[in-house]
């Protein structure tokens, strides 16, 4: 190697360590994180759970702060301390979080992507390495600002303080973040839920459904192609409600809504009005062929899992059909019982979660070949005991930024 060679080489790592240096350390880092996805990680996500968490939490930090306190003149706490570090660690996590914006992250077909982990960045070794990376030069950046503490730093403080309980709150999280799936039945306790692993777990309460209720919009008029089974464009309006004494038109046929029924069950050769388990709803039209003045009345209904559906055959090619109705909106009558007697009541939607003792709550799903006979109900409970970290790390930059903003105009009025 010539001497010039060597040059350069001693110069590219002499001090202070630049940008160079840190994006090579920060390639380094994720280089090693892919390998350790290729050849070490398993099919569980790596994830740390209560204590270990807070041990962890609490070690960090002091380490951080032992770092900095007796170890500040080394080579890397100073270069971790600096613009650089951060800097090309900011930019390298950016790059990975645009991988997970490109590449879906689910199970793909190609076993690279499966291979390196590009399928599941937030648990990927290298996403990790590097956030940790950022993770230490904003812990020391803060420290060092709190010990060298000055009013006019506050703002600076916050900002860094809250970014960094926001991200290890997320981190350290995800261990103890549980997500739940409960199967309810009417008239029956249930206590046993189970995890996206299947396996069960006993709650600390149990629920009682009351009553599951459904509202549907009312069915519709649809004309469909007796070869393909797809339903018919008609001039843009494909499907009509079925509302009893309307008329409609659909290519050369003339339809008229002569009687409706919400829940009905056959008797013979109609429909009578029933209120029964699976009565669906059922309408008696009229069909005109406008060109030969032809008329077919008949009885067609969407069917139910008890009764089938019933179409009017109208020529060769098309049939008259109702749809199954649309569901508007379901939920659950419950009460949550607790070990020690108490009883709350409370009515779950889509969309609007009950807080319990830690958890969320949600209304998600039902069974659907019953539809609104069905007396299951499936629930789903959230509980993230880091959540309301991540919102004070949150708080704290918001109140960052504000000062930051007042300060700046204080100064700016008094100049």
């Amino acid at each position: 190697m010539s001497e010039d060679n060597l040059k350069i080489q001693r110069n590219l790592w002499e001090n202070p360590w630049g940008y160079v240096e840190s994006f090579f350390i920060g390639f380094g880092l994720m280089v090693t994180g892919f390998f350790l996805e290729v050849f070490v990680t398993s099919d569980t996500p790596f994830a740390v759970a209560y204590p270990y968490n807070i041990i962890f939490l609490v070690g960090y930090v002091a380490l951080l702060v032992v770092l900095y306190k007796w170890f500040s003149n080394t080579q890397i706490i100073k270069w971790l301390t600096k613009v650089p570090a951060s800097i090309s660690s900011i930019s390298l996590v950016t790059l990975l979080v645009m991988f997970m914006g490109i590449i879906p992250q689910v199970a793909s077909e190609s076993n690279f992507i499966n291979n390196l982990g590009l399928n599941r960045i937030t648990s990927n070794w290298a996403f990790l390495l590097i956030l940790f990376q950022f993770l230490t030069c904003l812990g020391l950046i803060s420290i060092k600002r709190i010990l060298q503490f000055k009013w006019s730093n506050v703002g600076f403080i916050l900002n860094h303080v809250g970014l960094f309980l926001a991200l290890i709150a997320g981190m350290l999280g995800t261990g103890d973040l549980q997500r739940l799936s409960i199967n309810t039945y009417e008239g029956k306790p249930s206590w046993i839920a189970t995890d996206a692993q299947k396996n069960q777990v006993e709650l600390p309460f149990a629920f009682y459904l009351k009553d599951f209720v459904i509202d549907e919009y009312p069915p519709k008029l649809a004309l469909i192609d007796n070869k393909t089974g797809t339903i018919v464009h008609n001039n843009g309006k494909n499907l009509y409600l079925v509302e009893k004494g309307e008329t409609y038109y659909f290519q050369n046929f003339e339809v008229k809504v002569i009687d409706f029924l919400a829940s009905a069950g056959r008797i013979g050769d109609r429909y009578y009005p029933v209120n029964e388990l699976g009565s669906p709803p059922a309408a008696k039209i009229s069909v005109k062929n406008i060109e030969t003045d032809s008329i077919k009345d008949a009885w067609i209904s969407s069917g139910s899992f008890s009764q089938p559906y019933e179409a009017l055959k109208i020529s060769d090619k098309y049939s008259m059909v109702m749809t199954i109705p649309e569901v508007k909106k379901f939920s659950s009558d419950i009460d949550i019982l607790t070990k020690e007697g108490e009883r709350v009541s409370t009515v779950l939607e889509v969309n609007k979660p009950f807080k319990f003792k830690g958890y969320k709550i949600y209304q998600l799903s039902y069974d659907d070949k019953m539809g609104k006979w069905s007396d299951l109900s499936v629930l789903e409970l959230v509980r993230d005991p880091w959540l309301p970290v991540i919102y004070i790390g949150i708080f704290m930059m918001i109140a960052g930024a504000i000062y930051m903003f007042w300060m700046g105009n204080k100064i700016t009025k008094n100049q």
